[in-house]
């Protein structure tokens, strides 16, 4: 998703691939009706393209997009008459990504989530990609270097030195 909201369209694509069956299963199982379920799917990865530049990585992906199908499927049932906009759901139960707003810990996530993103924008393009798709897409390596269409080994090297990079720029120890 921090690939996506970096502006890189191809992470999109990813995100899609990976999360398109459990999200519209997950609207399935809990509608019944294909066109409905179809809508609110719509309706989710809508939202997350409009919420791209407020992401934060406060959960796991999984975690954040199954969040929003969640809140989609609740204003669903709302217009269906199904919930009032009065009934009180535990929605956070279910959905860490959902929990409650604590601003210090945003505050502390937001200044590091600037410090990764300029510290990633540091890197050589292609180290960046490398490691933004490895984190990411969770892709073995292998199957990013077929995917760039790269070697094997120059595509390690870019990881390794990525890494490094990135670990030196967080003051980290560099191992």
């Amino acid at each position: 998703m921090l690939a996506y909201q970096a502006g890189q369209e191809r992470a999109f694509n990813l995100l899609y691939q990976r999360y398109r069956q459990p999200i519209f299963s997950y609207l399935m199982r809990n509608i019944g009706q294909q066109h409905q379920a179809e809508e609110v799917y719509q309706n989710v990865w809508l939202t997350l393209i409009k919420q791209r530049v407020k992401y934060q990585p406060i959960a796991s992906f999984r975690s954040y997009i199954f969040c929003i199908a969640h809140s989609r499927l609740l204003d669903f049932y709302r217009q269906q008459g199904k919930l009032s906009a009065n009934d009180e759901l535990d929605e956070n139960e279910d959905f860490p990504a959902c929990a409650s707003y604590q601003p210090d810990v945003h505050l502390e996530q937001t200044r590091l989530m600037s410090q990764l993103q300029a510290c990633l924008a540091q890197l050589p393009e292609a180290q960046r990609a490398v490691l933004v798709l490895k984190l990411e897409s969770e892709l073995s390596l292998v199957q990013i270097a077929q995917q760039l269409n790269i070697a094997f080994e120059a595509l390690k090297s870019r990881f390794r030195y990525a890494q490094a990079k990135l670990q030196r720029c967080l003051g980290g120890d560099e191992a």
